[in-house]
């Protein structure tokens, strides 16, 4: 488990939802979003796994990703972030 039991749920790069750890493997696992379905991967090759949980989130900070993750997907022309 590349992430270790400290990354089987991190928040959705996307919309700061709850991503589950869909598959894992030497240095990278995919997740994937329960409220939007985004899909996306973690390498933890370079820092190795976190070492404390990384869900839940404080609502600060998921509100700090969302506005985050707009101006990104907003760049790369994906207007369905709001």
């Amino acid at each position: 488990m590349a992430g270790g039991i400290n990354a089987a749920t991190m928040p959705c790069l996307k919309c700061a939802g709850e991503a589950r750890r869909t598959s894992e493997g030497q240095e990278n696992d995919f997740y994937e979003c329960g409220e939007c379905g985004f899909g996306f991967g973690i390498d933890w090759s370079e820092g190795g796994p976190p070492p404390t949980p990384r869900w839940p989130i404080s609502e600060e900070e998921a509100e700090e990703r969302r506005e985050a993750a707009c101006r990104v997907f907003r760049t790369l022309g994906q207007s369905d972030v709001k």
